[in-house]
């Protein structure tokens, strides 16, 4: 995972509503090259390092390995939390936690 530029993500707060991607042109190249390793790669998910426009680094998790069940029962952000809670996501918030 290479850095890459400034990248804000606003997403939308209620049903029917609008979310915002805000970015540099590297960023938006730096995301679309994760998407696009995510939806290949074999192990369904990317991550790609950004920053805010404070400077400050993140990470962003983009991941394409979702079961139907997960899909049918994981709720939007804007209903509970900011991370799902499907597989994926667990299993790399656990390594990162290690």
């Amino acid at each position: 995972m290479k850095p890459t530029g400034r990248l804000h993500i606003y997403p939308p707060t209620g049903p029917r509503t609008t979310g915002y991607i805000v970015a540099d042109r590297q960023a938006l190249r730096g995301l679309a090259e994760a998407a696009k390793n995510a939806a290949a790669g074999g192990f369904g998910f990317e991550t790609v390092k950004l920053y805010s426009s404070d400077g400050h680094e993140y990470e962003l998790i983009l991941t394409s390995d979702v079961a139907e069940e997960e899909w049918q029962t994981i709720q939007p952000q804007y209903v509970t939390e900011s991370v799902p809670k499907s597989a994926p996501y667990k299993t790399i918030r656990n390594s990162n936690n290690s």
